[in-house]
C-alpha cells in the first residue's frame, strides 16, 4: 500500500501536465507568423513627399503606393533605342517618375489593395496624374487588365514613338513571364 500512495502524486502530476498542454491553443506553440497588413481603406488620401522606386511605385510620407492602372519595367529590364543602342528602362523610367515627382507634395487615393497588401493608388502632384504622366511620356503602359483608363495615353506616346515606344520594347507583364519560364527550363 504505501508504494501505491507515492505513485498518485505522481500520476496526479503527470494528468496536470497533460491536461495544461491540451489548453494550451496550437497556434501558442508554433512560431509566430507576421502580421498581415492591414487592408487599405478604400478612398483613404496618403499625402507627403514622394520618392520613385520603380516606374509604377513610390512611397509616399512612408507608405509604399503602386501607381493604378500601368506597369513600368522591371529591375534588370533593358529596351533598345531606334538605333539598336540598348539601355535600362528600368532605370530611365524610374528616374523620370522621379523627375515628376520632384521636390513636390504628392497625394494618392488609395483605391485598392492587391493580394500581397500592396497598395494602390491615383497619385497626384497638384493636378498632375502621375500615371497618366508616366503612360503619355511612354515611361510605362496602360495596364488594361487593371484600368482602360490611360490607354489613349498610351496610344499617344506609341504613336508619336515617345520614351519606351522609340525603339525596341517588350511589356513588362511579358519580360516577365519570358524570365521565369526561362529559369524554369
Amino acid at each position: 500500500m504505501p508504494a501505491r500512495s507515492h505513485a498518485l502524486p505522481g500520476l496526479k502530476a503527470l494528468a496536470l501536465a497533460a491536461l495544461l498542454v491540451m489548453t494550451v491553443p496550437l497556434s501558442a506553440l508554433a512560431q509566430k507568423k507576421q502580421p498581415a497588413p492591414p487592408p487599405a481603406r478604400p478612398n483613404q488620401i496618403i499625402k507627403g513627399y514622394g520618392t520613385a522606386m520603380s516606374g509604377d511605385l513610390l512611397t509616399v510620407g512612408g507608405a509604399s503606393v503602386r501607381l493604378n492602372g500601368i506597369a513600368a519595367p522591371f529591375a534588370g529590364e533593358t529596351c533598345e533605342t531606334r538605333y539598336g543602342a540598348t539601355y535600362d528602362c528600368y532605370r530611365k523610367s524610374t528616374d523620370v517618375l522621379q523627375a515628376l515627382v520632384g521636390n513636390t507634395e504628392v497625394s494618392c487615393e488609395i483605391v485598392a489593395t492587391d493580394r500581397t497588401g500592396q497598395k494602390i493608388g491615383i497619385c497626384r502632384v497638384g493636378t498632375t496624374d502621375l500615371s497618366a504622366a508616366m503612360v503619355a511620356r511612354g515611361w510605362a503602359f496602360a495596364y488594361r487588365r487593371l484600368s482602360p483608363a490611360y490607354a489613349n495615353s498610351e496610344a499617344f506616346a506609341e504613336s508619336h514613338r515617345l520614351g519606351m515606344w522609340g525603339g525596341r520594347v517588350e511589356m513588362p507583364w511579358q519580360w516577365k513571364s519570358r524570365k521565369l519560364s526561362a529559369t524554369v527550363k
